[in-house]
């Protein structure tokens, strides 16, 4: 089983301090965004070596640099590690993503008074909210959320009435025009905050989304509370289903911001009780390809999180599937490559279709076709 551990991996060299960056300390990132519930005693112990090998001011500056500034902070105070200086630190996260829940939780009752039926909250902050990890381990200055486009001019009100307005999306994005709407309220929570609302299942250019699109509108039709708050999420499975889309299609599975993508795939297979085989026939009814099969068998290797082998198999099941794996992950190592061009994302997104890849690029560029002559 690729999720059991291995005590082999744990005998490490610490290396020198000069050498301690992201290529060869990656094991460690990968501790420090883990469930803390997950660490072994082993884990434990490398993580409170590198600290007292390297001391603060060089494991600050990873934590920084890999953007995994709140999680290593739940973690060194979980562990009594130099907690004195992460509890602020901690702290400061708890309070500033209480303050979201709280915004969040009036806006999805304004939406409640607008009559907006379809919204959902998505992604990282719902997997927080519905996992019942810590809710300082986000550190996103928006939240996303999906709702159906027939309910747009209901959704600006409320949101207007909030204070937040719609923003141009940037050039960077332009291709995605039509898919999301950016609103911003400058003064909410003191600083400012993004509420993004998306009305595909992923904000992707020339992705064919109709079967994730049907299977989404009925989902959020029953869309669960958080308890004691008027926030609506997916429930479980779903929730899973399109994360690992949102990872596979939206991200090509490692692109920015890399490791931390499969934190929400972690938690849920960790503090939910996942349906795995209804996840396995979505992806086949939704012509899927690969994706989800894939997004889970990369998080397995990268958190060791808890899922089963029969969930990802699939992505093992001939030649170019196993291609598609070797190209995102080093299996010696479970590091995620992320490097990033035009070809290999049309690689990547032609991979993931589980279709021969010509074949595969004559019926994109049909499709392309249709779509431009309806």
């Amino acid at each position: 089983m690729n999720n059991i551990e291995e005590p082999s991996r744990r005998k490490r060299n610490l290396g020198h301090s000069d050498d301690f960056n992201y290529a060869n300390n990656y094991e460690l990132i990968t501790l420090l965004v883990k469930d803390e519930r997950a660490l072994n005693s082993n884990d434990k112990s490398f993580i409170l070596d590198c600290y007292k090998e390297y001391g603060r001011e060089v494991i600050e500056k990873i934590v920084v640099e890999n953007q995994i500034t709140p999680f290593a902070a739940h973690i060194f105070c979980y562990l009594d590690c130099d907690k004195s200086y992460w509890q602020s630190i901690h702290d400061k996260f708890v309070i500033k993503n209480e303050g979201i829940k709280s915004l969040i939780d009036e806006v999805f009752l304004g939406f409640k008074n607008h009559n907006c039926s379809s919204i959902t909250l998505t992604e990282n902050f719902a997997v927080v909210l519905s996992s019942g990890s810590c809710i300082g381990c986000f550190c996103s200055g928006d939240v996303d959320l999906s709702a159906d486009i027939a309910e747009l001019e209901q959704i600006k009100e409320c949101l207007n009435s909030m204070g937040f307005f719609s923003k141009d999306q940037p050039k960077s994005i332009g291709e995605y025009s039509g898919q999301s709407m950016q609103f911003y309220n400058d003064t909410a929570l003191g600083n400012g905050f993004w509420i993004n609302v998306i009305w595909k299942p992923v904000t992707r250019a020339f992705l064919v989304q109709d079967e994730y699109e049907k299977r989404l509108k009925e989902d959020r039709k029953n869309a669960i509370l958080i308890p004691n708050t008027n926030i609506r999420v997916l429930d479980d499975n779903s929730l899973m289903y399109f994360c690992a889309l949102h990872i596979s299609a939206g991200h090509y599975f490692t692109m920015t911001p890399g490791i931390r993508l499969h934190i929400d795939i972690d938690r849920l297979a960790r503090r939910k009780n996942i349906d795995w085989k209804k996840l396995a026939i979505w992806e086949r009814e939704d012509n899927a390809g690969v994706r989800i099969s894939t997004t889970l068998y990369l998080s397995s290797k990268i958190l060791n999180s808890p899922i089963p082998e029969e969930s990802f198999s699939r992505s093992f099941k001939n030649i170019r599937n196993r291609l598609l794996v070797k190209y995102l992950i080093n299996e010696k190592t479970n590091k995620i490559q992320q490097k990033s061009s035009l070809i290999r994302r049309l690689y990547i997104e032609l991979a993931s279709d589980d279709r021969n890849l010509l074949i595969n690029a004559l019926y994109r560029f049909l499709n392309l076709l249709s779509e431009k002559f309806k």
